[in-house]
């Protein structure tokens, strides 16, 4: 047994300012789909009730915000949906923040382990 081809899933490509799902193939007009915010997840529903998923923002989960409606945003191509949810600027803040302190430490060579002498 093996899951259909024709199957719908969603998998997460961020970038610097929006988390971005894709959802495919889901080959039905823009029309039919019904995107919402419930329960600080977004919520994907097709008129013709062939398609639901939930999407969990665990980032927005980790600094307790909740999920606004107006900054969800969703265009549909080549049987793609595409939803991206703005991420607010303390977020933003916080990624540089932690990009800075990443840039900082010093990557170390192969074999050079510091407090690891071999025996």
């Amino acid at each position: 047994l093996w899951e259909s081809s024709s199957t719908p899933y969603a998998f997460r490509q961020d970038n610097k300012s929006h988390y971005t799902w894709r959802v495919q193939p889901l080959p039905w007009p823009m029309s039919n789909y019904k995107i919402s915010v419930e329960e600080n997840n977004i919520i994907i529903r097709t008129e013709n009730k062939k398609y639901y998923k939930k999407l969990r923002v665990e980032d927005m989960d980790r600094y307790q915000l909740p999920l606004l409606a107006r900054h969800v945003n969703c265009a549909h191509a080549n049987c793609t949906l595409m939803i991206s949810y703005e991420k607010p600027p303390n977020v933003l803040q916080l990624e540089q923040e932690i990009y800075s302190e990443l840039c900082k430490v010093k990557p170390i060579q192969d074999g050079e382990m510091e407090g690891c002498k071999q025996q």
